[in-house]
């Protein structure tokens, strides 16, 4: 793509709107969601089994998304993502029973999933090297942004409510605030539209995933990415369960989740000066380690100040985290396949995001909801030690 003129340079500022309004529906509709399921007689088991529907047909589809994005089809992803992330929360609003609300969770699902690889597919696509880590920071700024809002939101709208009704009317009111997304979907089309590939064009220059896989760097990537987005999604999921055992109100759990997604906000915000002083790699593996601690220490303490204390380091830590690997993979394949790559690290977060919440809702059947932050936690202390290595090899 040409240089930007003035007429379509308001497009990835639009963009970054996108991503805020789109990741403020997701994060509060999460917790809302975790609410309604326990409303509806769900216990820890199925609060585990929701979390993993949401990434379930992601996991299936990612890499032929990808393949779309890569063909020139990334504007038409994000419009369908868009609208599948307004309509499944307004039918979580109106389920009347568990099966219907797993159908809307798995729908809000894929929305993440489309919005997400279009617009990541979209900076490789529209900015040269050299400013693809701003950008992927200016984006992953506008997930925490959106995060921070969404969940504090969410939550004062459903204690604002009295009644039964209170968490179906936070449902409504963020299916407004997911409407918005609509506005900025048009934004973005002033970019202009990227020429479509013709499928044997594209076939030629594309490499199997396998192939794709075993370029030096990506497993190391894709796990980091892994252990930190099931972190999120168990953190998420979980922290009410704890909350409610803990004597603690919906508007304080969802306000320390907040401060969690703040903390992301401020690291991003340094990361430049960070990666400057010091190498990639150094402050991967060091972000890993240090929210692995902070999340099997969650269960041990309780009170809402350490509680705190503890979101505040883990937040700062993700925030570093998932840029970090989405440079790291960018990095690794070559035009043709950049949305492929992408597409792959994202295949690898939902299969987390499928796998250890299924375990997790297992586990808190025999050892209780406190397994579920020690084993994710541990899984980040590895996948630091994993990315330790293979700085070591490189350096």
């Amino acid at each position: 793509m040409g240089a930007a003129t003035p007429a379509n340079r308001a497009w990835f500022p639009g963009l970054v709107i996108h991503t805020v309004l789109a990741h403020a529906t997701y994060n509060g509709v999460r917790v809302l969601i975790s609410y309604r399921t326990l409303e509806l007689g769900g216990s820890g088991f199925v609060l585990g089994l929701m979390t993993a529907v949401y990434s379930l047909v992601p996991l299936l589809t990612a890499l032929f998304v990808g393949r779309l994005v890569d063909r020139g089809y990334a504007t038409a992803v994000l419009w369908t993502g868009t609208v599948l992330s307004v309509l499944p929360v307004a039918l979580a609003a109106m389920a009347p029973n568990l099966g219907v609300l797993l159908i809307a969770t798995m729908s809000l699902g894929v929305g993440q999933l489309l919005t997400t690889v279009a617009s990541q597919a979209l900076i490789p696509q529209s900015f040269p090297a050299a400013q693809m880590t701003s950008k992927f920071g200016h984006l992953t700024l506008g997930v925490s942004i959106g995060q921070t809002v969404g969940l504090p939101m969410a939550g004062m709208v459903a204690d604002a409510t009295s009644g039964d009704t209170a968490i179906t009317n936070a449902l409504w009111f963020m299916t407004a605030v997911s409407a918005l997304t609509l506005i900025a979907a048009v934004i973005v089309m002033l970019r202009g539209r990227t020429p479509h590939v013709s499928r044997a064009d594209a076939a030629e220059g594309a490499q199997s995933p396998w192939t794709l896989l075993s370029l030096r760097g990506m497993k190391p990537a894709i796990f980091a990415s892994m252990a930190t987005l099931a972190a999120v999604d168990l953190m998420t999921a979980y922290l009410p369960l704890i909350g409610q055992q803990n004597g603690l109100s919906v508007t304080t759990v969802t306000w320390l989740l907040a401060l969690r997604t703040l903390a992301s906000v401020v690291s991003r915000l340094f990361i430049g000066s960070l990666t400057a002083r010091w190498r990639d790699l150094s402050l991967l593996w060091t972000a890993s380690a240090m929210a692995g601690i902070s999340v099997i220490l969650i269960p041990i303490f309780s009170q809402p100040w350490m509680l705190g204390v503890l979101l505040t380091v883990a937040g700062f830590c993700f925030g570093l985290t998932q840029p970090l690997t989405m440079s790291w993979v960018s990095a690794l394949a070559d035009a043709k396949n950049r949305a492929a790559v992408l597409s792959i690290r994202l295949a690898g977060n939902r299969l987390s995001q499928v796998a250890i919440p299924s375990a997790a809702s297992a586990l808190t059947v025999l050892a209780g909801s406190g397994i579920v932050f020690t084993m994710s936690g541990a899984l980040l202390i590895l996948a630091g030690g994993v990315t330790w290595r293979n700085h070591h090899e490189r350096w």
